[in-house]
């Protein structure tokens, strides 16, 4: 039995950090090894590429009083959910640089070096002080980073030379393969499953019965819905006299915003008559429960979401008009095609981990 290490997003406060990051430590864990997470130095920031709202645009959010106050005390309950899921696997006190036998850096964005505060470019999530560990990454993600974008920023040679030290590396999506080929051997280099598809989550959801009926989800980070796309979603619910459930991030527009621990949220998706989602993980939550969903392309998440959805033969669900929502409703998809590439890939992925830790 070894000690491994795994470097991951699991503090950031969403469900898809959770699940990656509990997804990982699970499957590992059924190698027969001892799983402990690690934490990183946070660094500067370099380049905050977020979009910024103005005064104006925050005000017209907020406008309406109760909706706001609504919205306060779902943050609060939902860090404090966070705060105790982590706790339960294991995640309370920082655990800078233990003592382990090899370190596993991903899943998630973790190789994404252009992201705000307070991940930063943070050089551990590279590597950097694991000079004499095994260090391999699962899964992992640049994100929005692109190459030219190291070169700009002057970092392209001092991440090439910390990736040269990984036993092996692997990414999540070809936009990171890519960058990551111009940076090492491409031989080095693998492409595996996200952990959400990679572990199996049906003993953790069979624990929750959803009385909830007729219901849609509506799965996106606050303030990425448009008015237009939010009165075409509420249009749609009405035609198809379904509630609107939105889960773990306030919605306006929701019939009810809930705030669940991470498995219950995968019980609702197994329960829902449709998902509507523009995140990646929103979609894999789809997937893994094999519940009708469309997800809505933005350029923002062109990359990792083309790649997941056509290579599970899933494009057919890309939203790029509003009405391909209605659409892909009333096209009900069958995942048998796409359950048996996930048990391939889920075949593969193991045999990574297995010979590298």
């Amino acid at each position: 039995m070894k000690k491994i290490g795994i470097m991951s997003m699991q503090r950031i406060n969403n469900y898809g950090s959770f699940l990656q990051a509990y997804g990982l430590k699970k499957i590992i864990e059924g190698l027969g090894h001892d799983v402990q997470f690690v934490d990183y130095e946070y660094e500067k920031c370099i380049a905050d590429k977020r979009k910024k709202r103005s005064i104006f645009e925050k005000l017209i959010y907020n406008i309406n009083i109760v909706k706001f106050l609504k919205k306060k005390i779902i943050h609060k309950q939902f860090k404090e959910m966070y705060r105790d899921s982590l706790m339960n696997i294991g995640v309370a006190e920082k655990n800078i640089r233990p003592n382990i036998d090899s370190l596993v850096i991903g899943s998630d964005e973790v190789f994404n070096c252009l992201q705000p505060y307070p991940v930063g470019y943070s050089r551990e999530l590279f590597g950097k002080n694991y000079e004499n560990k095994n260090v391999i990454s699962y899964a992992a993600s640049f994100g929005h980073t692109s190459y030219e974008e190291l070169i700009e920023y002057g970092i392209e040679d001092e991440i090439k030379q910390m990736l040269a030290s990984f036993k092996a590396v692997s990414v999540r999506d070809n936009n990171s393969f890519e960058i990551a080929s111009k940076l090492l051997p491409s031989s080095k280099i693998n492409i595996n499953i996200d952990p959400v598809l990679l572990y199996n989550y049906s003993k953790e959801i069979s624990k929750y019965k959803i009385l909830e009926d007729n219901y849609i989800i509506v799965y996106a980070y606050e303030h990425r819905l448009n008015s237009n796309e939010e009165k075409y979603i509420r249009k749609f619910a009405k035609k198809y006299n379904k509630k609107i459930i939105s889960i773990g991030f306030y919605q306006r527009i929701a019939d009810k915003n809930i705030v669940c621990d991470p498995f219950k949220m995968l019980a609702y998706i197994k329960n829902a008559d449709f998902v509507i989602t523009d995140t990646f993980h929103g979609s894999v939550f789809s997937i893994v429960n094999n519940t009708q969903f469309a997800t809505i392309i933005r350029n923002s998440n062109k990359n990792k979401l083309d790649f997941l959805l056509d290579s599970l033969k899933l494009g057919s669900r890309k939203v790029n008009e509003l009405t391909d929502i209605d659409i892909l409703f009333n096209k009900k998809l069958d995942f048998n095609e796409t359950n048996k590439i996930i048990e391939k890939e889920r075949e593969k992925s193991i045999k990574y981990l297995n010979n590298n830790l």
